[in-house]
């Protein structure tokens, strides 16, 4: 079956879940949020092609392209005094891709990543979500780019969808407590003189105690954010790499040889090649930046 390839301007909008504190409760509590933005984000760890273009010259994107960091997030209902910590965390993960289709991403060999339905333009990305992340993005990928999927590649994006759900729910974990620790032992004192006025103006409308809990609250989820990725980010290369090994294929260079066999397994609307390896057309609308071809190939 063939799944469109996603382009860095393709956007998604989720709805998903996050601790909020709302004034004038004094507890966070989890409540839904929207978030919305493009697959290419701030570029922070988006992972594009700079040469192999699809339709009006958009790039197309690879495996592994998150969206974060600083994913705008609307809380229903509004105002949550969290997001100052869950916006420049957020993150959107693209968990799905053709292995046999790649192309050059900075100089590596990477699959195309795709939507995860096959033919109709919508996928589900990778949310960040609490308590763990989950696929609650809906990505709109319309492109006239299609490539093949095999069962492989679909068992897995699911399979990566639940060692994320796991790592991100042990991360959350270590997350909370070391985040904690760090307010008893440190952040507290600085809390206290930094927002002696925002304290100050709560006070006044919900009570000292309660002002004094809130914004405990607030820094424990700021320092708890930071703790939450790095954990993520550890835990998360490991196990890639440890799969990668596992299938015999821990990744390769164009610069090694992977890269100037023509564009099988890709294909434009009239384009017949598939996902299994043959040579076939380098499809509707791809052009290598300077017009040659975009080094896009099969892996055997």
């Amino acid at each position: 079956m063939m799944h469109c390839a996603h382009l860095i301007a393709h956007g998604y909008i989720g709805i998903g879940s996050h601790k909020a504190l709302i004034p004038p409760a004094v507890v966070p509590a989890m409540a839904p949020h929207i978030a919305v933005d493009t697959l290419l984000g701030l570029t922070i760890n988006a992972k594009y092609s700079k040469t192999v273009k699809g339709p009006f010259n958009i790039q197309m994107v690879g495996k592994g392209n998150d969206s974060g960091y600083f994913v705008p997030h609307f809380c229903i209902p509004p105002p949550n005094v969290l997001l100052v910590a869950i916006i420049p965390f957020g993150g959107s993960k693209v968990m799905f891709s053709a292995a046999k289709v790649q192309m050059d991403v900075d100089g590596s060999a990477t699959p195309v990543a795709c939507a995860c339905f096959p033919v109709v333009p919508i996928s589900l990305n990778q949310a960040c979500n609490d308590p763990c992340n989950y696929p609650s993005d809906i990505v709109v990928s319309p492109n006239s780019v299609v490539v093949g999927m095999t069962l492989a590649d679909i068992l897995g994006g699911v399979f990566s969808i639940a060692v994320d759900c796991g790592i991100s729910a042990l991360a959350n974990w270590i997350g909370g407590a070391v985040g904690e620790r760090l307010v008893r032992a440190v952040a507290a004192p600085i809390c206290r003189r930094l927002s002696g006025e925002f304290v100050g103006e709560l006070a006044d409308r919900f009570g000292r105690e309660a002002a004094e809990s809130m914004s405990r609250d607030i820094v424990e989820n700021m320092l708890e954010r930071p703790v939450v990725q790095v954990a993520q980010e550890l835990v998360g290369k490991t196990t890639e790499t440890i799969i990668g090994n596992l299938a015999g294929d821990p990744g390769g260079s164009l610069a090694e040889g992977a890269g100037d066999s023509a564009a099988a397994a890709i294909e434009g609307p009239s384009d017949s090649a598939s996902a299994s390896g043959t040579t076939g057309s380098e499809g509707d609308g791809i052009t290598g930046a300077d017009g040659s071809n975009p080094r896009v190939h099969s892996a055997e």
